[in-house]
């Protein structure tokens, strides 16, 4: 199971490593996710939990001071001078709750809707300085959370919901979209968001009862799109790299994110951080805040949303301006021509769609080739038509780097020397058959088959503007019933040159 090395000794073949970094991957990807999420989840502190406190100088100091020892940098507090403008600091998101001294019992101010996770905190926090206080304590909850979303998770379920959908959605529109119109790049984007809020929205209402239709509808799709684009801008430069995007959203997002309990200010401080910037948490604490504390401070977090999805939209802009622009769609699909013997002239009928040039003019080949036997038939039709006649051949080869991708990157080395190999087989044998007497050049190009001999086709095309090439291509050689491949099908519906398919 080994192969020899051109200097001696062996390796294992590269779909063995290239197999052991999947492996390694995987690994390496789950022990981040896992590591990250403990790190977050598995004992939650307290870190500067915002807290309102009314009482008096005396007393503010001796809480503190309580606090501080049993808990040094847990809460940071502001004084309030009534218990009414506590309240309406925590219901408009000033403080997460608040201590009412100013009397023999202490009266502890709560919101659920804010999150499971600083209102135990608080609540667990100040019952043990009532208690060494020797003073009673009373608990309200002054902005609970509806009958319908009853433990006040589901803001963060919905934007959860809609994350993983829209990762998926901006590696899948850069894939099936990359040779499409330069507007869809973007388009196909913005409407992907508009469609996951929408419909997340009436979901959201219909079964939590959450209400804010249109406030709702706009927040998810202001996050989905300040997912989808990016992950769409990375899997155009290269498709692997919406890894990076798992990592950046899923991984690194839903640790730093709190959670469903709201433990953003629980976690480590890199994480507490990332709170601030990554798109889940975000979207999480803006919904949270309009469907319980009246749309306050939600400012910041829709501007951070809003940086997320022009930044991708302008990188999608960015690339499609400078991509090679893909050759507009021909208003005359020409049928294939399955020529069986060679022809001493290239003086086809009207009814085969290619014009005869006459006896003075040159004629371009374009002949994709990978030495299957169909492509060997295409090229031999075309080496000994331009025998007969004056022109040029251009032997292209596809080398599609995607299809056996090494997404981790350990067996690159040894893929790309296969690929190498591959690649100097194929010119050999192009030039068997087209190098004797034959004028004719070759060229590699990493792109999927029928992107390589289209993009080729260009560069004549630019090259001699009167002269338009003719792209030359063998049937599939993978489905024998077929009469045609998927490559020859495409060539003919895209082509804006004649496509001679020679069986």
């Amino acid at each position: 199971m080994t192969a020899e090395r051109p200097g001696g000794g062996s390796r294992y073949p590269a779909r063995y490593r290239a197999l052991a970094g999947f492996v390694v991957a995987s690994a390496v990807f789950v022990a981040v996710f896992v590591a990250l999420t403990l790190s977050a989840f598995h004992r939650p502190t307290p870190h500067d939990v915002p807290v309102g406190i009314v009482a008096s100088t005396t007393a503010t100091s001796t809480v503190e001071h309580s606090l501080d020892r049993a808990a040094p940098g847990s809460f940071s507090f502001t004084s309030y001078p009534t218990a009414a403008s506590a309240s309406t600091a925590i219901a408009r998101r000033a403080v997460d709750g608040a201590l009412v001294a100013s009397g023999p019992s202490l009266r502890l101010l709560v919101t659920q809707a804010g999150g499971s996770g600083p209102e135990q905190a608080l609540t667990g926090a100040f019952t043990a300085v009532a208690a060494r206080l020797g003073r009673p304590l009373t608990v309200s909850d002054v902005v609970p959370p509806r009958a319908s979303d009853s433990q006040g998770l589901s803001s963060w379920f919905v934007v959860l919901s809609v994350l993983i959908p829209s990762v998926a959605a901006g590696s899948a529109s850069a894939l099936a979209f990359r040779r499409a119109p330069r507007s869809w790049a973007v388009a196909v984007p913005v409407a992907a968001a508009v469609v996951s809020g929408l419909v997340a929205a009436a979901i959201a209402d219909g079964i939590a009862g959450l209400g804010n239709y249109a406030a709702i509808a706009g927040i998810v799709a202001l996050l989905s799109l300040a997912v989808v684009a990016p992950t769409a801008v990375l899997a155009r430069i290269r498709p692997p790299l919406a890894a990076l995007a798992v990592l950046v959203f899923i991984v690194a997002g839903i640790p730093a994110s709190g959670g469903p309990a709201n433990l953003a200010s629980f976690t480590p401080g890199f994480l507490r951080v990332l709170s601030h910037i990554l798109p889940l948490g975000v979207a999480a604490g803006t919904i949270r805040n309009v469907v319980y504390f009246g749309g306050h401070a939600t400012g910041p977090y829709l501007w951070t949303l809003a940086a997320w999805a022009l930044a991708g939209l302008a990188g999608l802009v960015l690339l499609t301006v400078l991509r090679h622009p893909a050759p507009a769609l021909s208003e005359r699909v020409v049928p294939p021509v399955d020529v069986t013997e060679p022809v001493p002239a290239m003086a086809a009928p009207a009814a085969g769609g290619i014009p005869d040039p006459g006896p003075a003019q040159s004629v371009n080949l374009v002949v994709g080739f990978d030495d299957s036997e169909p492509a060997r038939r295409a090229l031999s039709w075309g080496t000994q038509l331009l025998r007969t006649r004056p022109g040029a051949l251009h032997v292209v080869y596809a080398d599609h780097v995607l299809l056996d991708s090494d997404l981790a990157g350990f067996g690159r080395a040894e893929m790309d020397e296969t690929r190498d190999d591959k690649a100097a087989s194929v010119a050999e044998a192009a030039q068997e058959i087209a190098g004797t007497g034959t004028p004719y050049t070759f060229e590699r190009r990493q792109e999927p088959p029928a992107d390589a001999v289209l993009h080729a086709a260009d560069s004549y095309a630019a090259q001699q503007p009167g002269n338009p090439p003719v792209i030359v291509t063998g049937r599939s050689h993978h489905a024998a019933l077929h009469v045609i491949g998927s490559v020859p099908v495409r060539l003919l519906n895209e082509s804006p040159y004649p496509v001679l398919t020679i069986a």
